[in-house]
């Protein structure tokens, strides 16, 4: 315990200094598996520190999938774990890591796609047997992860166009924006109409982007997204 605590000190310092991505490799020098159990504590932490962390699994397991499969083999299943639990609080930042993790690793990406966009598909709507957030801030995450694949790898989300498209006049504002910004990443020309519908809405939310957390409009998201397409 008292190691735990020293490497999350360690690690902590690290995601919030001013200069916290010029000290991401240095994460590197923590053996693998060690420097999972901080990770995944942060996560936890306020916005900032949060997708810092996020960052930071999207450094750090690639470079062990790299290194040893097997080691970010069992990262990422105790992602899907902790989403399978009953609880809620276990999903926080979960599908958002999964996300930056995939963005920055082809052969996880291929692995694990699926289960991610799992997450969006309403059974209502797709039948039974799949894996669909309740939650709607869970959720919420899990179109942002989506999106993060889809920016850097859209050949693995691209089927998810129909599932976004059907989604899309429910979900509340927040969802909304992230949907709109993962239409524009994968020219999805089908989502035009939905996207015109938009993009007038001064609606507000963060959006943490190009490890950035900036504060966008849903109109602007929809006017990015047909600029895209």
């Amino acid at each position: 315990m008292a190691d735990f605590r020293r490497l999350k000190r360690q690690v902590l310092a690290v995601l919030q200094a001013p200069d916290w991505e010029k000290g991401l490799e240095s994460l590197l020098d923590i053996p693998p598996g060690k420097i999972i159990a901080p990770l995944f504590s942060l996560l936890l932490h306020p916005p900032e520190i949060k997708w810092h962390a996020v960052t930071a699994f999207g450094v750090v397991v690639p470079r062990m999938a790299e290194q040893d499969i097997r080691d970010a083999l069992a990262v990422m299943r105790r992602f899907l774990w902790n989403m399978q639990r009953n609880s809620s609080n276990s999903g926080w930042g979960i599908s958002e890591s999964m996300g930056e993790v995939m963005a920055q690793s082809e052969c996880l990406a291929k692995r694990f796609h699926r289960q991610l966009i799992s997450y969006i598909q309403n059974p209502d709507c797709f039948g039974s047997g799949n894996n669909y957030i309740e939650h709607p801030q869970l959720r919420q995450m899990a179109y942002w992860g989506i999106g993060r694949l889809s920016e850097a790898r859209p050949k693995f989300t691209v089927k998810a166009v129909s599932d976004l498209l059907q989604a899309l006049p429910a979900e509340g504002d927040a969802s909304k924006g992230l949907i709109c910004w993962t239409l524009g990443s994968l020219r999805a020309k089908e989502a035009q109409s939905a996207l015109e519908e938009l993009v007038h809405s001064k609606s507000k939310m963060d959006l943490y982007r190009g490890r950035r957390l900036t504060t966008v409009t849903l109109g602007a998201l929809a006017r990015e997204a047909l600029q895209g397409i």
